[in-house]
């Protein structure tokens, strides 16, 4: 038995069907679910936070969040520099930065607030003049809200004390299913959760802000001139122009068309549902 159990909560439709699959009882209880914050969320992702937390909160099972700051104030100088997988242009040669910003933002917040609780169990049951480890006996499950479609993100957690379980896989569900399985019960279907600059949004993603939200899109297309500006420190150690489209543009020149749209089929989406996998 696991001395601590919990759901690494994204928001999104697969982690958003596993928390109503528990507070539905339809999945044992969890002890506590977690969502990291980069501070960039768009604000549907957010209430649809507060949502989860009423409704995982009736089944006695606390959800909080962590963070580990803001992502776009980093990016313009905060406390700590944000690493995320811009798009670089360097005279012509195309490239893109490496991906820090899930480590940082997503999985290292929550291992330490994991670590923060099992201290809080372990002082709640000895006395507190005894030392406080995360021992090698220690045992951690943490559940991710991987679909059938999505088996080739399956890996260990780095943790090694953590171990991941894949819940909706395991029940062979895809994110079909999933969304299937929420509009039988009438239960609210989350949008897609990630960062709004985050350079791994398909087309689709980017057309769903320019079109549906559009002080979203107001947003990405500041942060994304920025870059090309001197406005971040990153800029100038990166000696290259820097784009959150994989095109190499700035993101208003975009042509957002659909592929059905240029007379074309698209097989250059990265994301569909967020990639890292939180």
């Amino acid at each position: 038995m696991a001395d601590l159990t919990y759901l690494a909560l994204g928001c999104g439709v697969q982690s958003g069907t596993l928390a109503e699959t528990i507070a539905e009882g339809d999945l044992p209880p969890v002890d506590m679910a977690i969502f990291g914050d980069t501070g960039d969320e768009p604000e549907y992702v957010y209430e649809y936070r507060d949502y989860l937390k009423g409704r995982l909160a009736g089944v006695g099972i606390p959800l909080v969040t962590v963070t580990t700051g803001n992502l776009v104030q980093d990016l313009y100088g905060g406390e700590r520099t944000a690493a995320i997988p811009l798009y670089t242009d360097i005279n012509g040669s195309r490239g893109r930065m490496r991906r820090q910003c899930t480590r940082e933002y997503k999985i290292e917040p929550i291992e330490k607030r994991v670590r923060s609780e099992l201290v809080t169990r372990k002082l709640a049951r000895h006395s507190k003049s005894q030392a406080v480890l995360v021992n090698k006996g220690v045992q951690v499950e943490c559940w991710l809200g991987l679909s059938l479609d999505e088996v080739q993100r399956m890996k260990p957690n780095p943790a090694w004390f953590i171990e991941n379980r894949w819940p909706l896989i395991d029940r062979r569900l895809s994110r079909l299913d999933c969304l299937s399985w929420l509009r039988e019960r009438e239960l609210p279907q989350p949008k897609k959760s990630s960062c709004r600059i985050c350079p791994y949004h398909n087309d689709d993603y980017w057309r769903f802000l320019r079109d549906e939200r559009p002080d979203d899109w107001k947003h990405v297309v500041t942060v994304d001139a920025d870059l090309r500006g001197d406005t971040f420190n990153i800029t100038a150690a990166a000696k290259a122009d820097l784009f959150l489209h994989r095109s190499g543009q700035p993101l208003d020149e975009v042509d957002l068309r659909t592929p059905e749209e240029r007379g074309q089929t698209s097989f250059m989406d990265i994301c569909d549902e967020g990639y890292c996998g939180i």
